[in-house]
């Protein structure tokens, strides 16, 4: 048979060729669509009215596993438009463990659908542990990204706005929780007055904190170190007749603060101050009490102590009482 032949005879009647291929595609989908089989679903679990002084204390499984029996065109459609989902009622929970069964009739099956030939897989018992809620008010401190450069001070206590939040969540963990700590806030290069909204860290723990986020705000500056020299010091004495020698005469005093601080300060602004009001006559080596001016935030001397000498009464006679 020649190749036109053939041609030829595929071609004649070829609309009524047409209809019985597609006529038969049809009839075959049909048949197919109406097999029964069992197809696994993978359905989101959703937990509905849990009461609000009590919460679960663990993970909770976020999905179900089913099998559904039912034509092949319903588990299609299903699967594709079905938006199932499995909801378990916990409106009637008390505290304490709890084992809830599963079963077809916490799904949102539709009406194609035989409860009788669904099968829940895993988990098929829920198991829940419900503890009492307590709600309490924790103070806020702040968390510096590394470490703070030495060039850097924070003048006075940063300011939390508000320095207080309510943690909400299970007894034994809330009641487990002194302080919460701000997101690190990195200082580094910055200078003058700050003022940055934060989220405070929760660790991944399982509790609410109202409000998430503070403000924080705090005044930076740049560390100035300077030394004051021939500063004298000051006794503290009952009797001014009391004679006295003392050694050394002056001390250098080295301040450590903020810049616009530090080189403002003046010798008379620091005391120096040696208690001698209960000393008896002879040598003593005296620690002085240093005040410095407020925004210092270190200092020390070039001595450890004072060398003292209170000179006895009978030692003067009739002289005035002398320091040398």
């Amino acid at each position: 048979m020649s190749f036109e032949r053939i041609i030829r005879a595929l071609t004649v009647n070829i609309g009524v060729k047409i209809v019985s291929i597609l006529f038969a595609i049809f009839l075959w989908l049909h048949v197919t669509a109406q097999q029964e089989e069992n197809q696994s679903f993978r359905v989101p679990l959703v937990l509905a009215s849990v009461p609000d002084s009590l919460t679960i204390i663990h993970e909770v499984p976020q999905f179900v596993e089913v099998t559904i029996r039912g034509s092949r065109s319903i588990l299609i459609k299903l699967r594709l438009l079905g938006r199932l989902k499995a909801t378990v009622d916990l409106s009637a929970s008390k505290r304490g463990r709890v084992n809830i069964p599963l079963s077809s009739a916490i799904l949102n099956l539709s009406e194609e659908l035989d409860p009788r030939d669904v099968m829940v897989d895993n988990p098929k018992t829920l198991s829940l542990n419900f503890e009492r809620v307590i709600t309490q008010s924790v103070p806020v401190k702040v968390a510096y990204k590394g470490e703070i450069p030495q060039d850097v001070i924070i003048k006075g206590q940063p300011a939390v706005i508000p320095d207080k939040v309510n943690v909400r969540g299970a007894a034994s963990i809330v009641s487990g929780i002194s302080f919460l700590i701000t997101e690190e806030i990195d200082v580094r290069g910055r200078k003058g007055k700050i003022t940055q909204e934060v989220a405070l860290q929760l660790g991944g723990r399982n509790f609410t904190v109202m409000p998430d986020k503070v403000l924080v705000e705090m005044e930076l500056s740049k560390r100035a170190v300077r030394t004051l020299a021939n500063v004298p010091p000051i006794f503290l004495q009952d009797d001014e007749t009391i004679a006295y020698r003392y050694s050394p005469r002056t001390v250098s005093i080295t301040i450590e603060g903020p810049e616009e601080v530090i080189k403002n300060i003046i010798s008379d602004q620091i005391s120096i101050l040696l208690d001698i009001t209960t000393k008896q006559p002879g040598t003593y080596h005296l620690q002085p009490e240093v005040k410095v001016p407020l925004g210092i935030e270190k200092f020390w001397l070039d001595i450890d102590a004072f060398e003292i000498t209170i000179l006895a009464p009978d030692s003067l006679r009739g002289r005035r009482h002398e320091k040398r």
